[in-house]
């Protein structure tokens, strides 16, 4: 007797339903249990068809030398799915609260970054920096952690008129008033010595 690939001898229609509705149940279970997974297996049936998605999760390892995200915090992917030939267009915008060290004063800055993502995921393999569709399932994860990755700032400002710490005192300029005098910087030294004698001598011309 024939059989198809996969499907034991002797089976009949009901197995192969059967067969069939547990591969839908799979990989429906794979995109509940990651959410930045979507099926798109209706989007590949019908060329120049759109889906819009918004998904709301969390994302580990999004983090750069002077900010993160927390893995606590919602990262908000807004997309647009667009079937087209060799894969899938996405067009999304990402968002998320940041923190980390103001580089001036180095007290907790904070922000949300907004991140514009146009990215095309294809079907077949074209190398490895490409995103790419798994069968009926796109995983939106990578391409929300790399635009997340690019927007984080590396030396963030608490505020942009963040006045920073004293480098003689050590204080918070920001929360405490400062007596310290501008530092001279040792190369100038001469400079400052003729210019000193520059003024004393018009001092002296005016008397």
């Amino acid at each position: 007797m024939a059989t198809d690939a996969g499907i034991g001898i002797g089976s009949g229609p009901r197995s192969v339903g059967r067969a069939v509705m547990g591969g839908h149940r799979s990989a429906r279970e794979g995109a509940a249990t990651r959410p930045f997974v979507v099926e798109v297996a209706a989007l590949r049936r019908q060329p120049g068809s759109r889906r819009h998605v918004v998904v709301r999760a969390p994302l580990f390892g999004l983090e750069v030398s002077g900010s993160r995200i927390d893995p606590v915090e919602d990262v908000v992917f807004d997309a647009v799915l667009e079937s087209v030939s060799g894969g899938i267009l996405v067009t999304a915008t990402a968002r998320a609260p940041w923190h980390g060290p103001c580089r001036r004063c180095l007290e907790e800055a904070r922000g949300e970054l907004e991140a514009e993502v146009c990215e095309l995921c294809l079907e077949v393999e074209d190398d490895d920096d490409s995103y790419r569709v798994a069968g009926d399932l796109l995983d939106l994860a990578p391409l929300a952690r790399d635009a997340c990755i690019l927007e984080l700032p590396l030396a963030p400002l608490c505020s942009a008129d963040c006045r920073g710490i004293c480098p003689s005192c050590g204080a918070n300029r920001n929360l405490e008033p400062c007596s310290c005098g501008v530092a001279s910087d040792p190369r100038w030294a001469s400079l400052d010595l003729l210019v000193g004698d520059d003024m004393g001598a018009d001092a002296k011309a005016n008397e």
